[in-house]
């Protein structure tokens, strides 16, 4: 939290489904559609990107993030690691909070032993937008295939095992406690159940049961371990219900209700509601930027926030709930800025359902807090540093700081200033008040200066005194007055309490200034620490949650502002930083492509496959780390003016679709060739809207599909009424084309060709022996020898080639059974999708060889020929499933080029794309591999590709 750096935390479906769902504890709210439009984009941009894993993770204990595939429902949440041969899957659960020493224990495991698999091969596909994992472990000719998932409706934990070829297979899967331990075991039915408890067990320690059975094929029970025989082309499903004591009363019972007599197709209509419920999350808002690196983060982000946070369910801690052992910090909520933050994430984004399990540890720690006040001589509450549970706390050290409950209170302000949400205010207000009056009697007046001071306020952690006007307690106080004042007016209450909330506003200190390295920049306190650039500060937070610096300040006050930004050069990355700092150097201008090459960084190398970014003392606070950096670039409305693509680099293209804006606007927008296209507001609560005018002229106004004319203006005010929805464009824009430029994905770069000969010169490939997840996948195909583990696709030189010295290779190896088939993606065009139109031809030359030139290709086969260029299109649709056909009238599907090509001789293949596909977009250039029922190797070569 705030801390100078050191080694501690620096800042900081029959009637058993009928009655679980009759379970209030176990089943979990469900998001609401959002438009069509913005649903559909949002869709087609999260089926892209999913989290790969060739070798098990290795960062799964230590306290902090960890590395492995990740699944979540908002309460439950499973960290799975180690090979299929001993996989186990880490339950936590965001209610395992002990009792005595208020810190968050793991609640147990679930280990899977397939013993006749060691090893073999590995890939595990995190897929966000369906929230499941997808496994595939191959040895010899035998595939063992994995899909899991944590039911986003009730607590429920499943995973599916398919065995395709070789033999029968054991496998046993064993229940452990949080630390690995045999827990008390029984058995209900066919149902293996463990009890297990947090801590001690003692006193008020949670408990809870993992009841545990599968379905199909033969199971036994021996101990703590379930054994089941598989046969090769069969499936089986494990399901393990858990529940705890802080669910209900009857934990053990219901846990077990959970799983008892259900069937496979129960199994298979709960993965469907499942699959729906995440459909609707991803409907909610979109972004689309060419930075694909960038876009993914954002994305896996929001997935992340969805897993650890879900209404009336306990709130997450410090690292979410993928609890694996002791965590650093008691895992518990800490109060100066670690738990605020990854709610942030919610607001501009528009899930504000994932906040709604926030505010209850804190308005459950009021009593507490007045306690605290008083015994330190103040009124209204004062917060520590680590609270827990129900009024409990982990940490009551104070470190010298006041501005704990301040800070506390910004996710409720900027909550309601977001959704002007007045039921909501009436929760939170009563507390916020408790907030107000402590920094009413608390602040001092400088009579002099006619001005509030706050003394003896360290920004850091236990900094000695004085410590005068922190930057960050002025940015949270104001916010918080603020915000007392807009829920009192939007009350109609406390209006005399209002003039002096108004007051203090008015005249509270503003952030010092020092000379530094030639700038001025701000200071952290007037008196007291000057500036500190460890990676651990919070010296931007005065801009980002405190809202004192906006586009809308004065020029001095910007300039200062972006000055100290540029002079904290290790926030970029830093320990604690990054959470807040994007979104600080975005709200007051600070060099666009500089924020988005670091946004990069961030998503690439300080995150892990499971699309977690990480840093040394940051766990899931950096789920605000490209949500809110991005959102700020694109859209800003914190100073009463929505200003679209606020702080967006010149040449960029770039859309979104309902973001949520102050005053509870869903905004969408699109920008091309430098020009914004249009604005989309939906107006959810009425009011007026007031935005700066990204054109320089009149802008055409449409409301609930009525042209009312023009209006004009660098900043434009306009009545709403509660559901308006306004199209806005540059005057003489016909509505038709506004609502075209809507459904359309990023238009940029979307003309032109493509070629490459995979020459040194040409493009370089995007990806190399990569399964394309979404847009094919694999089954039963492996490696064609040599200790290669999968298909292949990648450049060679100085092998076969059409022309120059490099070609693209292909190969594989069929394991037989009915899906035999490897799409391997090799360019990306997301970032500038290229259209077809109604004239674009693809043309490539291939080369299948035969056992003749590959000893590999078994003799006689003509697996090689069942090899075509596909494509996957902006709308997740593909070439080969088009009915698109070749020069030769052949479907241009892999499986129907069999015995079309000739071996070991240079094919030519072109295809009218427009045929079929006109006025598509292409997103990505795949190989595709596709000979059912069949086995041995495949292998050639790819050259002169062009789509022009």
């Amino acid at each position: 939290m705030k801390l100078p750096p050191l080694p501690r935390r620096a800042v900081s479906i029959g009637a058993v489904a009928a009655l679980a769902c009759a379970l209030l504890s176990t089943i979990l709210a469900r998001p609401a559609m959002a438009d069509s439009v913005t649903a559909n984009q949002a869709w087609r941009i999260a089926q892209q990107y999913t989290g790969v894993w060739t070798s098990p993770p290795t960062v799964l204990s230590g306290g902090g993030t960890v590395d492995a595939p990740l699944l979540g429902n908002g309460d439950i949440g499973v960290a799975i690691g180690g090979s299929i041969a001993n996989q186990t899957m880490y339950i936590g659960k965001n209610d395992f909070f002990s009792g005595s020493s208020h810190a968050i224990k793991p609640l147990g495991r679930v280990v899977v032993t397939a013993a006749g698999m060691t090893g073999s091969s590995y890939n595990v596909v995190q897929d966000i937008a369906r929230a499941e994992v997808r496994g595939t472990y191959t040895l010899g000719g035998q595939t063992l295939s994995t899909t899991s998932w944590v039911d986003a409706n009730r607590g429920l934990l499943v995973t599916s095992f398919t065995l395709s070829g070789g033999s029968a297979q054991s496998i046993g899967v064993t229940l452990q406690n949080g630390s690995g331990g045999s827990p008390a075991v029984t058995t209900t039915g066919n149902n293996l159940d463990a009890d297990v408890v947090a801590d001690t067990g003692t006193g008020s320690d949670p408990r809870a049961r993992i009841a545990a059975r599968t379905i199909g094929q033969t199971q036994s029970i021996s101990g703590n371990k379930i054994t089941l025989t598989m046969q090769p082309g069969t499936t089986s499903t494990l399901v393990a219900g858990i529940v705890s004591s802080i669910d209900s009363t009857s934990w053990q019972s219901s846990a077990d209700a959970l799983v008892t007599g259900l069937t496979q197709q129960d199994v298979d209509n709960q993965k469907a509601s499942h699959r729906s419920w995440w459909q609707g999350y991803w409907s909610q808002s979109y972004v689309e930027i060419p930075d694909k690196a960038v876009e993914k983060s954002w994305y896996g982000s929001l997935y992340l926030l969805a897993c650890v946070s879900r209404a009336g369910k306990f709130a997450p801690g410090l690292w979410g709930n993928w609890i694996t052992g002791a965590m650093n910090w008691n895992g518990d909520y800490h109060t100066n800025y670690n738990y605020q933050t990854p709610f942030y994430a919610a607001l501009s984004t528009n899930h504000i359902a994932q906040m709604a399990a926030y505010d209850q540890p804190v308005l459950d720690w009021q009593s507490a807090g007045q306690t605290l006040a008083t015994q330190n001589g103040f009124t209204g509450v004062l917060y520590p540093v680590g609270i827990s549970p129900k009024g409990t706390s982990a940490d009551m050290n104070l470190h010298n700081q006041k501005s704990n409950a301040a800070n506390l209170a910004s996710d409720m302000v900027m909550r309601f200033e977001h959704t002007r949400d007045t039921a909501y205010a009436n929760t939170v207000y009563p507390w916020l008040k408790q907030v107000g009056l402590f920094w009413q009697n608390y602040l001092t007046w400088d009579a002099a200066n006619n001005r509030y001071v706050i003394t003896n306020d360290a920004p850091h952690e236990d900094q000695s005194y004085p410590q005068t006007n922190s930057s960050m307690s002025l940015g949270l106080v104001s916010l918080l007055f603020q915000g007392l004042i807009d829920m009192s007016t939007a009350l109609n209450v406390d209006s005399g309490t209002r003039a002096t909330w108004q007051n203090i506003l008015s005249r509270l200190s503003r952030p010092a200034t020092f000379t530094r390295n030639g700038q001025t920049v701000v200071r952290e306190t007037e008196v007291g620490s000057d500036f500190i650039d460890d990676g651990n500060d919070i010296a931007a937070q005065f801009i980002y949650p405190g809202g004192l610096v906006g586009l809308n300040s004065s020029a001095t006050d910007l300039q200062n502002a972006r000055n100290t930004i540029g002079q904290l050069g290790n926030a970029w990355h830093g320990g604690n930083a990054p959470a807040t700092f994007y979104a600080a150097a975005a709200r007051v201008g600070y060099n666009p492509s500089t924020i988005l090459s670091n946004l990069r960084t961030e998503a690439t190398t300080y995150a892990y496959p499971n699309m977690h970014i990480h840093h040394n003392g940051g766990g899931i606070e950096n789920i605000n780390v490209t949500t809110s950096g991005l959102d700020e670039m694109l859209l800003q409305s914190f100073q009463g003016d929505i200003k679209v693509f606020a702080n967006w680099p010149a040449n960029t293209d770039a859309k979104f679709g309902d973001l949520l804006a102050y005053g509870n606007f869903l905004i969408s927008s699109s920008k091309a060739a430098n020009a914004v296209q249009y604005i989309r507001v939906v107006s959810q609560s009425g009011g007026s809207l007031t935005f700066t005018n990204p054109w320089q002229g009149s802008v055409q106004v449409y409301r609930n599909g009525t042209d009312t004319g023009s209006v004009s203006g660098s900043k434009i005010t306009i009545a709403t009424s509660a559901g308006d929805t306004l199209h806005l464009a540059p005057a003489g824009t016909p509505l038709a084309t506004i609502q075209t430029q809507l459904t359309q994905p990023l238009q940029s770069g979307a003309t032109g060709t493509f070629g490459s000969g995979f020459e040194s010169s040409d493009t370089p490939l995007t990806w190399s022996d990569t399964v394309d997840t979404t847009g094919g996948g694999r089954s039963n195909v492996t490696g064609i020898c040599c200790g290669v583990t999968g298909p292949e696709s990648g450049i060679r030189t100085g092998e076969t080639t059409h022309a120059g010295s490099r070609s693209l290779m292909f190969s594989g190896s069929g394991q037989g059974g009915s899906n035999v088939y490897a799409y391997m993606k090799f360019y990306d065009l997301s970032g500038s999708p290229l259209a077809i139109g109604t004239s674009k031809t693809l043309s490539y030359w291939i080369y299948p060889q035969s056992n003749a030139t590959s000893t590999w290709v078994p003799a006689g086969s003509n697996n090689s020929t069942c090899v075509a260029i596909d494509l996957v299109f902006t709308d997740g649709s593909t070439l080969r499933d088009s009915g698109a056909v070749d020069q030769a009238g052949n479907r241009l599907h892999p499986a129907y080029q069999c015995g079309r090509l000739t071996l070991d001789t240079w094919n030519h293949v072109t295809v009218n794309l427009a045929a079929n596909n006109a006025n598509k977009q292409i997103s990505r250039i795949l190989v595709g591999y596709d000979h059912p029922n069949t086995t041995g190797g495949y292998r050639g070569y790819l050259d002169d590709l062009t789509i022009s």
